[in-house]
């Protein structure tokens, strides 16, 4: 990998009448041999989610980042999740989890690789 690569997305559904939102965008440079995630939000940024109150939304965006480097199965990059979209109705843990892994594998160009499942709450899979 060289240089850096910039990944988004958005997850938006309702399942049975729960609306689930998460959106997440993601910087990949060049960097720790043995992957790593940080968190590189402004903290002046009013429309994302910062640590503090908003921390169960933080630990799933960069929990989502991991899986999202899992998935591709790469290694040698820093992501740096960069916002995380502010939705006060729909906002939900799985669905911000899985748009950072959406992220990422985007960031990467292999979004056709993966897909969106839902049991019990978002997750990212191979495709089959």
């Amino acid at each position: 990998m060289s240089g850096e690569r910039v990944g988004e997305y958005r997850l938006k559904r309702q399942r049975a009448g729960v609306g689930y939102f998460g959106q997440v965008r993601v910087r990949v440079v060049d960097g720790a041999p043995e992957g790593a995630v940080v968190w590189a939000v402004d903290p002046g940024d009013r429309s994302s989610l910062q640590p503090g109150l908003d921390q169960e939304f933080v630990d799933a965006a960069v929990a989502g980042a991991w899986d999202g480097l899992g998935v591709v199965g790469r290694s040698g990059g820093v992501v740096e999740v960069l916002h995380v979209q502010v939705d006060l109705t729909d906002i939900e843990v799985s669905a911000v989890r899985a748009a950072a892994a959406m992220a990422v594998v985007e960031a990467f160009g292999v979004g056709d690789r993966v897909e969106l499942v839902f049991d019990g709450g978002w997750g990212v899979v191979p495709v089959a």
